[in-house]
């Protein structure tokens, strides 16, 4: 935490000297700076978790050269572009490691894309700035933001989601900070490092009331104070539970590959995992937790059971009855010759659905599946497929058709959040992999009863890049918003437990082949956030549609006031 407090001091004093640049007369290195400076926080924010700190003034030269427009009104268009190379080189620089699964291609429509909807805040906050002051221009940019986080986090029907950098999301390394996220989720921490920046901006570069420097501070150390007496006073709850998690550490690019020459057969996969479970079981152990496509031979999920393959599972669950095993899996659905969905694919057996699916299996009871909900746009299905023309389904196949491991992008959506009922006792909420974004979906599961989170997940083919520790980091944020422990299960890496107040309970290393075993607790108790999901979401959403509208009334009706002359003796202006 120290390092972060130094690192965070060190961005303030950059900000106060750009603060005395400001008063040189208007210029594009200036400018560049500006740039520079955003940039490089964002990037050490995002690819060094540990500086998430930095976050809290990443804005402030961003805000910097918006504030140029009111002194160089003509740079208005430069300033704009200026905001746009920003967002630009924030999201390559922290999505650069999706270039080592995707095409060029992809890789650029990916950042392109989200820094253009990060960029509809800015131009919300020029114009509420430009039609209605300062003040009003904050509120704009808070509002428009958090809306467009809450837009990737809920919004049913916007299949463009991406949440993935949401601010909130860039504080997960940083536990003891964000405590309070039981009662706000990741919005919350949006909403406190927005503001937070936009204070910092205001104490540097605007004209502010000498009471702002401690209302400043307030805003800054109250949430950490509160954090800090949550982390060090909460007691886990609930009754222990012994699990294990299998890293079988599989290439997905050769090993996993069936047209590869280094092609593991299926059945010596299910050997190893089978093996590294065994190593670590107890006659206590309740559950083992298998990473994402496990079972990576597409089964029908009809006939499970029948397939050769999972003989040797049924057999290792015989010989401990009491054992209970969630795996990922690749599973499909028949409908015969009805197109039962709009995803089902025309093949030889009739009309079918390819799911990315999670098992639970146990000797004594049929298999249960979960499918997941939300895919990897891209990866596992092209947003808005079915109303585009068919000479674009072509060109965005081809662009796209590696990214997120050479996945199907027409993968079925699942009929929502799930519970796996080991026991009256125990329920475990199935996460696969993106999924661990959004809270509030999980917390849909919580609702339903789940004492446990189990994440499994393939992080194999982003290769050796920092998304290894950002989605171990992020699986910290579901810990903390809804208290339950989290068992991961990663092919690559990285696997681990972790507990209710979002620490590394235990964790292997990444791209080693492991198995960890653990005792978690499992909680019956639900948050704030649980109950009420990104709350927070809904009413920037509506306080942004508020302000919008009331700013548009105001300034229509200035329009239409007469201009009158100033030599009238009833004209405001003559006296």
């Amino acid at each position: 935490m120290s390092n972060n407090l130094v690192t965070t001091s060190f961005a303030l004093w950059a900000t106060r000297i750009t603060h005395k640049l400001a008063a040189q007369p208007f210029s594009k290195r200036y400018v560049l700076l500006l740039i520079a400076l955003s940039s490089s926080f964002f990037y050490l924010s995002w690819c060094a978790a540990w500086l998430g700190g930095l976050l809290c003034v990443a804005i402030v030269p961003m805000l910097g050269i918006m504030k140029l427009i009111t002194i160089a009104p003509k740079k208005t268009r430069f300033c704009l572009s200026s905001i746009l190379l920003t967002l630009f080189l924030w999201n390559t620089i922290a999505l650069w490691w999706v270039y080592n699964a995707a095409c060029l291609e992809g890789f650029f429509v990916a950042t392109c894309g989200n820094a253009l909807f990060l960029f509809f805040p800015w131009c919300f906050y020029y114009y509420m700035r430009k039609w209605g002051g300062l003040y009003v221009g904050y509120i704009g940019l808070v509002t428009s933001w958090l809306t467009l986080e809450h837009a990737h986090l809920s919004w049913e029907g916007w299949e463009l989601t991406f949440p993935g950098l949401n601010l909130g999301n860039g504080l997960a390394a940083l536990p003891k900070w964000i405590q309070w996220y039981e009662y706000t989720g990741i919005l919350g921490g949006s909403l406190w490092v927005l503001v937070l920046n936009v204070l910092v901006y205001h104490l540097l570069f605007e004209q502010a009331h000498p009471a702002l420097r401690k209302g400043c501070l307030a805003w800054l150390l109250l949430p950490l104070s509160i954090s800090l007496i949550i982390y060090y006073t909460y007691q886990e709850k609930g009754v222990d539970v012994e699990a294990v998690v299998v890293q079988p550490n599989f290439d997905n690019y050769t090993e996993k590959d069936y047209g590869s020459p280094s092609f593991v057969p299926y059945r010596c996969q299910i050997d190893r995992l089978l093996t590294l479970s065994k190593e670590q079981l107890t006659p206590a152990t309740s559950l083992v937790v298998w990473p994402e496509s496990a079972i990576d031979r597409p089964l029908e999920e009809a006939w499970v059971r029948d397939y050769r393959l999972m003989e040797p599972i049924y057999q290792f669950l015989e010989a401990y009855a009491a054992l209970h095993l969630i795996t990922g899996a690749s599973s499909f659905r028949v409908y015969g010759p009805t197109k039962a969905t709009k995803t089902a694919q025309l093949r030889k057996q009739g009309y079918i659905d390819h799911f990315n699916s999670i098992f639970h299996l146990n000797i004594g009871r049929p298999t249960d599946i979960y499918h997941k909900v939300k895919r990897l746009p891209g990866g596992e299905f092209i947003p808005y497929f079915y109303i585009l023309p068919e000479s674009i389904h072509n060109w965005i196949k081809q662009m796209i058709h590696d990214i997120g491991g050479g996945l199907t992008p027409c993968l079925a959506k699942g009929d929502g959040a799930k519970i796996f009922t080991i026991h009256k006792q125990l329920k475990v909420a199935p996460i696969i992999c993106y999924e661990l974004l959004y809270g509030a979906f999980v917390g849909s599961s919580v609702q339903k009863g789940a004492h446990l989170f189990a994440v499994v997940t393939n992080d194999g083919w982003w290769g050796n890049t920092p998304v290894y520790q950002q989605f171990f980091q992020y699986s910290r944020l579901l810990a903390i918003a809804h208290r339950r422990s989290v068992m991961r299960a990663a092919n690559t890496g990285i696997s681990g437990f972790i507990n209710q107040r979002g620490e590394t309970i235990a964790a292997t290393n990444q791209l080693e082949m492991a198995a960890m075993r653990a005792i978690v607790q499992a909680n019956h108790q639900m948050t704030f956030y649980s109950l009420y999901g990104d709350y927070i979401g809904h009413i920037a959403s509506w306080a942004c549609l508020l302000l919008f509208c009331i700013v548009c009334i105001k300034r229509r009706q200035q329009k239409r006031k007469p201009h009158c002359n100033a030599n009238q003796t009833n004209c405001p202006t003559a006296h």
